[in-house]
């Protein structure tokens, strides 16, 4: 199971301090009652680096803007489930949450403690170079 970043709804403009990869964002979530659809906007330091992205069911925010202070995670608007067809009122915060876009490479969301990651192969011999990349 993947972790998120909790919102409150109810009480918008939502603005909060939260930690990822040890670094302490402001984050304030908006919703636009006209469009049906809530709004993001990051900021660290006082200094706004995302500002009003629309948070849209299955995309990564801020994926276009290749500004190296943003969270250095992958943060989705999903639905776990799988059953919501969009991020508006009805279903953010409820099932549509930002995810922290990370899953455990040994399974452990699977409760299997033998569960490999994926493209293991214990067969496998450790070649970091293939011929095309040694240096002479």
């Amino acid at each position: 199971m993947r972790n998120y970043i909790p919102v409150d709804t109810d009480d918008l403009p939502d603005i909060f301090d939260i930690t990822l990869a040890d670094e302490v964002y402001t984050f304030r979530i908006d919703y636009n009652r006209f469009a049906d659809f809530y709004t993001v906007t990051i900021m660290k330091d006082d200094e706004t680096l995302l500002e009003q992205e629309p948070l849209l069911i299955g995309q990564l925010i801020g994926i276009d803007i290749p500004d190296p202070r943003l969270p250095r995670l992958d943060l989705r608007v999903m639905d776990e489930t799988g059953q919501a067809k969009d991020a508006g009122k009805v279903n953010f915060g409820d099932n549509v949450k930002i995810y922290i876009d990370e899953v455990d490479p040994n399974g452990s969301e699977t409760e299997d403690p033998t569960a490999e990651p994926l493209g293991y192969d214990p067969d496998e011999t450790a070649d970091d170079e293939t011929d095309e990349e040694v240096s002479y």
